[in-house]
């Protein structure tokens, strides 16, 4: 199994200089991908109820801006890490698509994964918070459609075989224009499906070369790779070869010098363990077909955070592997 980092590009760490050297050091220490959110738009509240979770939720005023601002806006993040680091993979999880033009975004992540030599992962969501649809001006209905005819019109450019290609969608069209500069991966970056909800579990299986998810606990997530899988056979597809992203769903500090580990779940319930207590809890991931896992080390600065991605690479990583 993989371990993935989150880049602090959002919230109260965020800045260029701890951007850099997080993602360097993450690099160095054998990370193998390197993670970004999406919110161009953060309204100061919302009515928008939160999806993700296991029920709907409408945010607190500031919850969101207080979480993710300052929030640097993630694809330039990706290109700005491509060329501090040498092989870390560089994922999305995920992109909201329908709040982007689909041609202007096909360029870019194909110019990112070139630059990057190909270590793109898009993980691509429809979005839950409204507010910030309404923000840029976009439409917001029938965002489920306009999401996959999004992917559909990605892969039609990147995989074009002659030298133009056109596209006649619902909601997207043109006529031939040249699909150069086409991505560094063959047949195209690897677009995964974010989402908790039987749609998105359904439109993963159909159409995504992957699916991630969001923090939760191992019990709901296990529920819902079974739901997952039971589609995949669905659509003919093989589940076992069917990558799935997940979210360690803990806040994991380090106590004791990293004697001692204190993992704190979305839920609110603590746990403390060592070593092979923190090892098993990775180790659960893997079993139930998880194929990377993003774990979230939790400091109240910089400098602690930076510690607990290094102990976590020395202390824990190699017992996992």
């Amino acid at each position: 199994m993989e371990f993935g980092l989150a880049i602090p590009h959002t919230g109260k760490f965020a800045s260029p200089e701890y951007v850099r050297d997080f993602c360097q050091t993450a690099d160095e220490l054998g990370y193998d991908g390197l993670w970004t959110v999406d919110h161009p738009a953060i309204p100061p509240s919302s009515p928008s109820a939160y999806t993700l979770g296991e029920e709907p939720k409408v945010m607190p005023d500031g919850a969101v801006a207080r979480n993710l601002v300052p929030n640097y806006e993630m694809t330039s993040t990706m290109l700005f890490v491509a060329g501090i680091t040498q092989r870390v993979k560089l994922g999305s999880s995920v992109c909201v698509v329908p709040l982007r033009n689909p041609v202007m975004n096909a360029r870019i992540l194909a110019t990112l994964d070139i630059y990057s030599g190909g270590r793109l992962i898009y993980g691509v969501g429809v979005g839950w918070l409204k507010e910030e649809a309404d923000a840029m001006q976009m439409p917001w209905d029938r965002r489920g459609a306009r999401t996959e005819e999004h992917i559909a019109l990605l892969r039609k450019l990147w995989m074009a075989e002659g030298d133009t290609v056109s596209f006649d969608g619902e909601f997207y069209r043109f006529p031939d224009i040249h699909p150069d500069p086409r991505p560094f991966q063959k047949p195209s970056p690897p677009i995964v499906i974010g989402g908790h909800s039987d749609i998105a579990l359904r439109r993963a299986a159909r159409i995504g070369d992957g699916w991630t998810a969001g923090p939760m606990l191992p019990e709901r997530l296990q529920a819902l790779i079974e739901k997952l899988r039971g589609y995949l056979d669905a659509e003919g597809r093989d589940p076992d070869a069917f990558p799935i992203y997940a979210n360690a769903g803990t806040a994991i500090t380090a106590e004791s010098g990293a004697k001692a580990w204190k993992f704190t779940a979305p839920n609110g319930a603590i746990g403390i363990g060592d070593v092979d207590a923190l090892v098993e809890r990775f180790r659960l991931f893997e079993r139930m077909g998880v194929n990377h896992l993003r774990v979230g080390p939790s400091a109240p600065d910089r400098k602690g955070h930076l510690e607990i991605v290094e102990q976590l690479a020395t202390h824990v990583l190699p017992a996992c592997r």
